[in-house]
């Protein structure tokens, strides 16, 4: 389907571009937006749904990355719809945009997945950081004291929640999410760098 690494097709067409631009587009949309429903979820709940916590702590750096980060993701996933309508006017000769335009477009969407990386490395470096420092802290063999409204529980160092577990699971779909981006701008930008054509 994609001969990206063929040597012998050096210069692709506009319309092997368009098609490239077309499948890759739409495996970067489903792909991130499938990645990008956790981290989606995880800051609705914590924003939106939560706000005695938000009220008691604080608006925290953190959350204020987090949103970023999200609202960048929603921003890439369109862009990697938007490649599929690039597609179409790749095909139509009397629509085609230059080729400098094309890449000018890609590495936009290069640049926002970078971003969210950025973003979401260092929201895991703090959230995974503080976690490990409530860790060490516990004294060796120590019984933490989880109170709930039915019963008292006594559990065994038990410091990471599921709700740590899912904010790390989130972070890391946010990673992932931005990582496919850059894979499917990366690749796009090089089969555009194979073209060669004097009018573009």
């Amino acid at each position: 389907m994609f001969n990206f690494l063929n040597l012998e097709e050096a210069n692709p067409t506009p319309q092997q571009i368009a098609r490239s631009l077309r499948w890759l587009g739409w495996i970067g949309f489903w792909l991130q937006a499938l990645l990008g429903f956790i981290p989606l979820l995880v800051v609705v709940t914590t924003v939106i749904f939560n706000p005695g916590r938000r009220q008691s702590s604080g608006f925290s750096f953190g959350i204020g990355l987090a949103i970023v980060c999200l609202v960048i993701l929603i921003f890439s996933i369109y862009w990697c719809f938007r490649y599929t309508q690039l597609a179409k006017k790749l095909e139509i000769s009397q629509m085609r945009p230059a080729k400098s335009q094309v890449s000018q477009d890609i590495k936009l969407g290069l640049i926002a997945n970078i971003a969210i990386m950025v973003f979401a490395v260092l929201i895991a470096l703090s959230r995974v950081g503080e976690l490990t420092f409530k860790m060490l802290i516990l004294p060796q063999g120590s019984t933490v004291i989880t109170p709930n409204p039915t019963t008292t529980m006594l559990t065994q160092g038990a410091m990471i929640t599921p709700s740590n577990m899912i904010a790390i699971q989130a972070m890391v779909n946010a990673i992932s999410a931005g990582l496919v981006g850059t894979i499917v701008a990366l690749l796009l930008l090089y089969q555009i760098g194979q073209h060669h054509n004097p009018q573009d």
